[in-house]
């Protein structure tokens, strides 16, 4: 690329780059990356080819580009993800969140809207904080527990919180299991690791540069989810449920084992695309 280039040649010249190499959907890359080297919203940079494009945002541009080419996500490229409706900080110290768990976090709201009183949730398995962030926006009087064992991936959804202004009503907790929480909540809700450790090392290399911890879900990729069933019902109020996201075929799995005689209503949800890949389940 030259110094002086159009918005309309710098698109071209770059979906073409990344498609070279083997970059998923480069047109749509390459416009969120130019969109954010010139400080401009994406839709408005489509309406403008013949706009020039400046030094200081081709230099920009160029770095991203590159990094894209080496495999980074590109939520980590611009440093956010649109969640629903927040935007909340992405980067290296936790897992970008799919449309899936969008999905997940509108279900978890379905159901805090027919509990009354003083609600609750738990985000297990936090990171970024996108779903229990999201559903204390939703619900004004929500009070949620976020628990997560990576210290860094606190840091970020601490973060996301103090942006969002819900620092107040957010506890973060340390930990890997549920075992450490104290007190009652009407929702658990998660999107666990859930891939198979022998799947990760096949894995394209954006979801290997993300945190493997945040994906690796032991043998069958359903070791943290059974710990929850497991532990979950003596964290639920009376009525309280367990909401999760998990992988396809694994659904049907872990629902045939929650014990009937704990679990009082349980069945799967399918995803946008028609994958049994959420679990619900009452307790009490």
């Amino acid at each position: 690329m030259g110094e002086k280039i159009t918005v309309g040649k710098a698109l071209i010249e770059a979906a073409a780059r990344l498609a070279a190499g083997g970059v998923d959907e480069p047109g749509p890359n390459a416009q969120w990356l130019l969109a954010d080297a010139m400080g401009v919203p994406r839709l408005n940079l489509l309406s403008e080819p013949c706009l020039s494009v400046g030094a200081a945002a081709l230099h920009k541009f160029k770095k991203a580009l590159a990094l894209k080419e080496q495999g980074l996500p590109l939520a980590y490229i611009l440093g956010w993800q649109d969640f629903r409706d927040i935007r909340i900080k992405v980067d290296k110290r936790v897992l970008v969140p799919r449309p899936e768990t969008e999905e997940l976090a509108g279900l978890a709201a379905d159901f805090l809207s027919t509990r009354t009183g003083n609600i609750s949730a738990l985000d297990y398995g936090s990171g970024n904080g996108a779903i229990g962030l999201w559903l204390a926006k939703e619900f004004p009087g929500l009070r949620l527990k976020a628990v997560e064992k990576s210290a860094r991936a606190i840091a970020c959804a601490s973060e996301n919180a103090a942006a969002l202004g819900l620092s107040g009503r957010v506890e973060f907790i340390k930990a890997s299991t549920l075992e450490p929480v104290r007190g009652l909540v009407d929702l658990i809700v998660s999107n666990p690791p859930y891939i198979p450790t022998s799947v990760i090392p096949g894995l394209a290399p954006e979801v290997l540069s993300e945190p493997r911890m945040a994906l690796d879900g032991g043998r069958d990729g359903l070791d943290v989810a059974r710990m929850l069933v497991r532990l979950a019902p003596a964290k639920l109020k009376k009525g309280g449920a367990l909401l999760l996201e998990l992988g396809g075929f694994q659904a049907e799995k872990l629902l045939a084992a929650m014990p009937p005689s704990v679990w009082k209503e349980k069945r799967t949800h399918k995803d946008l695309n028609g994958v049994e890949r959420f679990v619900f389940g009452t307790c009490g």
